[in-house]
């Protein structure tokens, strides 16, 4: 991880802020586990961006990495988190499909935060 607030923002204080309001909101309405299966999701996505830019911080650009050293890294990552969830779907079933929503919500916040950094950095040359 590079530290820039631009990237502790995207990894995980947006997502740690929405996730603490689907909780709030979920438990209002009286449906806390589906709360806490989204947050749950949005914090399996937070791992998993985080061991992402860890990936991506030892990579040096000087030395070409190797294609099949960045596809075994990242097949791995993605592989322990796919069964992370899949394993927290099936013992919290018959809600437990909440959790793939989250995942998919922290991947549209960490998508939308990028981009914003990108539409700024381009509007500022």
């Amino acid at each position: 991880m590079t530290g820039s607030p631009g990237h502790v923002l995207r990894v995980l204080v947006l997502p740690v802020a929405c996730a603490g309001a689907a909780l709030l909101i979920s438990a209002f309405f009286g449906h806390v586990q589906v709360g806490l299966l989204l947050a749950a999701g949005v914090a399996l996505g937070a791992v998993n961006g985080l061991l992402m830019e860890s990936a991506t911080a030892k990579m040096t650009p000087e030395a070409a990495p190797e294609r099949t050293a960045i596809v075994r890294s990242s097949l791995g990552r993605l592989g322990l988190v796919t069964v992370i969830a899949l394993v927290i779907v099936y013992l919290a079933r018959p809600r437990g499909w909440v959790l793939l929503l989250g995942l998919a919500a922290y991947q549209i916040l960490s998508l939308a935060a990028t981009l914003g950094t990108a539409a700024k950095e381009a509007r500022t040359g």
